[in-house]
């Protein structure tokens, strides 16, 4: 932990307040201490050995100016004599850090208050904690930040009344990030707040990451807990997971088969159109009589051929053609009906048949010999 400094306005007569005037002095230019303590200046260079290599101006290490232990050396500055020497935290006195804002600042003394003191260290101290602080800790807090953020996103929330989703077509939880934790930490039902919330989310105006550079304790200890069970959070994700796929499949089956239902009932729609239509064209229900089956529509055929025979059969049937025997006994045979085959002629045929000369048996005449024999001479004629 870094020592709390309160920086005092001037030295007092202390052993040590007095050991560092006395070196002060003996390293200026002056000759009285009043005088010659303005010749120095703090310069806002701070290390600690967990920063790194002891800076040049650390000319005893771990001790102050004055001879005391020290932790945390301050470098200060003598402009007149370009002595450079360190300080501890109890020393940095105010008058050292004034000229140091005053050439800043541009200010005069008697307008740089307390404050402005306090941050001045403040500063400077926490600069240097960060940089300790990420140089022995940056690398696995980044490693396990990585790991945990997008999951974090997603299991350290709050519900907060429902809302309609549209796309899986239900009410679900509407859900906040949890910006608190509930609970004590470590114990059974704790719920962390969100470590992205607190570190660094563009919405949180006091992400650590802009105001401290560094996370608290809590955090960081919230962060260790995270990562070292995030198979938990990876298995209760997975599982929401699933529930939004089955529920999309779900829905998808049931768009298909509303789609399906809407198909048949547009056939069956079509079909009774086209049926009623026909019922209205006295030539094809007397062809259809004729060739004794009942009106049909092409859509009655089981597949894509036979949709096609029965749509041009209709039309020859439409435009007074005879048909052949062959097309007579497949018109037959799609509208699944195979009477004509051994069914005696209508009288209408056998009439027909008498009209146009036929010399053979009529009484014993089949339906499919007649139509045969109506075809065969109309051709006869035609030649």
């Amino acid at each position: 932990m870094v020592k709390e400094i309160s920086p005092k306005r001037a030295l007092g007569n202390g052993r040590w307040d007095r050991k560092l005037k006395e070196r002060m002095v003996a390293l200026s230019k002056a000759d009285d201490y009043d005088d010659a303590k303005h010749e120095w200046v703090a310069t806002g260079e701070v290390w600690w050995e967990g920063v790194g290599a002891m800076p040049h101006w650390c000319n005893t290490p771990f001790k102050c100016l004055c001879g005391h232990d020290i932790v945390y050396h301050f470098e200060i500055h003598n402009t007149e004599t370009e002595v450079r020497e360190a300080v501890g935290s109890d020393h940095i006195n105010s008058y050292l850090i004034l000229r140091a804002i005053r050439e800043e600042t541009g200010l005069s003394d008697e307008f740089i208050t307390d404050e402005m003191i306090e941050e001045w260290i403040e500063v400077r101290v926490e600069a240097l904690k960060k940089t300790v602080w990420w140089r022995n800790n940056g690398e696995h807090f980044t490693e396990m930040f990585d790991a945990v953020k997008d999951l974090d996103l997603r299991v350290n929330v709050r519900e907060d009344g429902k809302y309609y989703d549209s796309q899986f077509r239900e009410y679900r939880p509407r859900n906040f990030i949890r910006k608190r934790a509930e609970g004590e930490f470590g114990k059974p039902g704790y719920k962390m707040a969100s470590i992205v919330w607190r570190w660094n989310h563009p919405d949180n105006p006091k992400a650590q990451a802009n105001r401290k550079g560094w996370p608290n304790n809590k955090l960081y200890n919230d962060l260790l807990m995270f990562y070292y069970t995030i198979n938990d959070a990876k298995d209760w994700c997975e599982k929401q997971d699933k529930i939004n796929t089955d529920r999309l499949v779900e829905l998808k089956n049931i768009d298909d088969a509303a789609i399906e239902k809407r198909r048949k009932f547009e056939e069956r729609k079509k079909m009774v159109a086209t049926v009623q239509e026909i019922q209205h064209l006295p030539v094809f229900v007397e062809a259809c009589e004729y060739y004794d089956v009942k009106p049909f529509v092409p859509e009655e055929g089981k597949d894509a051929w036979e949709v096609k025979f029965l749509t041009d059969i209709k039309k020859r049937m439409v435009d007074g053609n005879v048909l052949t025997e062959k097309q007579a006994q497949k018109l037959w045979d799609v509208l699944r009906t195979n009477k004509a085959v051994t069914v005696p002629a209508t009288e209408k045929q056998k009439n027909y048949l008498i009209r146009l000369g036929y010399e053979g048996d009529i009484d014993e005449i089949t339906k499919a010999e007649a139509s045969v024999a109506i075809s065969e001479i109309k051709q006869e004629r035609m030649k």
